[in-house]
């Protein structure tokens, strides 16, 4: 590890800036050295920050600094994660932000022991790690409401914004047909009607940490808004399962029972979130500086999930039956 003053990159020394800006730090000898490697495709994990572990001189690292990359400002608000991060940390939901700096995009949090892991995919398939999930995750949305109410789609006309922006006319040939396709999905949901709910409003699995005896956290709440409990579901359930058949047992770990239209309003829901983050991901290509990073790949894996969801023959139905 590094001790303050060895910086010798760029990074290193908005690191070091944003460590000697905490209060409690001021003095001590931190240390500190690089975190999770950002990546977006075949996982999705830290690429929406740089990271960093912390140590108080020879200790373990026992925090974890966080500082936004410049490309992600116009889409997550600091101030408002870090909230429902704190929110959630007093459920035991996830490790305790313990301060902030909105200027630096700088968060630092107390870090989870090395004994515990980031989940793969294949752990939610595991029963009483999906129980956990699910458990952890209603704990969240019977918790007081943020300060912000927004949809999916909500998402998606602020990315169309800035691909306009950007001079991107359309994200495929065919983006137009699967954003009217996911306006008709907008359409029905208004129309039958959802509850909100505080959410982790995050599907994928590398935001799940593993623990000891299989316990559970919910780590990056860059996400957390009010949603429709079912989308926070649904997006877990389309990052998890490919089949209707595996998805019902979720549902009723859920609700308490399977019912049909639920699943219907989940599996819509993966299908605008698809287009969301596949738009985000040709955004980033397009204007991100960060090269090394497969936005493309990620996008065009998003993008073919959704078109191909849109193509299946039950489509229509679960538009009318929500």
């Amino acid at each position: 590890m590094k001790a303050l003053g060895q910086a010798s990159t760029v990074d290193e020394v908005e690191a070091e800036a944003a460590i000697r800006t905490v209060p409690d730090w001021a003095n001590a000898d931190m240390r500190y050295e690089p975190g999770i490697s950002g990546v977006a495709s075949p996982a999705h994990r830290a690429v929406d920050s740089q990271n960093w572990f912390v140590a108080k001189g020879d200790a373990p690292a026992s925090y974890f600094l966080k500082i936004l990359h410049a490309d992600q400002s116009d889409f997550i608000d600091l101030d408002r994660s870090v909230t429902a991060a704190r929110q959630a940390s007093t459920l035991g939901l996830t490790p305790a932000p313990l301060w902030h700096n909105t200027e630096m995009s700088a968060v630092v949090f107390n870090r989870l022991p090395d004994i515990w892991r980031t989940a793969r995919m294949d752990d939610l398939l595991k029963r009483d790690v999906l129980e956990s999930v699910i458990a952890a995750k209603k704990t969240f949305h019977g918790s007081k409401p943020l300060c912000e109410t927004s949809t999916v789609f909500d998402r998606i006309r602020i990315v169309e914004k800035a691909l306009a922006h950007a001079a991107i006319a359309e994200v495929a040939a065919d983006g137009w047909w699967m954003r009217d396709c996911v306006g008709d999905i907008e359409a029905a949901i208004a129309a039958a009607g959802f509850d909100e709910k505080t959410a982790h409003a995050d599907g994928l699995a590398s935001n799940i940490m593993i623990g000891p005896d299989g316990a559970v956290q919910l780590i990056d709440f860059d996400e957390a808004r009010n949603v429709d409990p079912f989308y926070d579901i649904g997006i877990l359930l389309n990052e998890a399962f490919q089949f209707d058949s595996e998805m019902q047992p979720a549902l009723e770990i859920f609700e308490g029972q399977f019912r049909q239209t639920s699943l219907n309003r989940c599996r819509l829901y993966g299908i605008a979130d698809d287009l969301l983050w596949g738009m985000w991901g040709a955004l980033m290509n397009k204007v991100s500086p960060r090269g090394g990073v497969e936005f493309l790949k990620y996008a065009q894996w998003r993008l073919l999930r959704c078109r191909m969801a849109l193509r299946n023959p039950h489509f229509e139905y679960m538009l009318r039956t929500l």
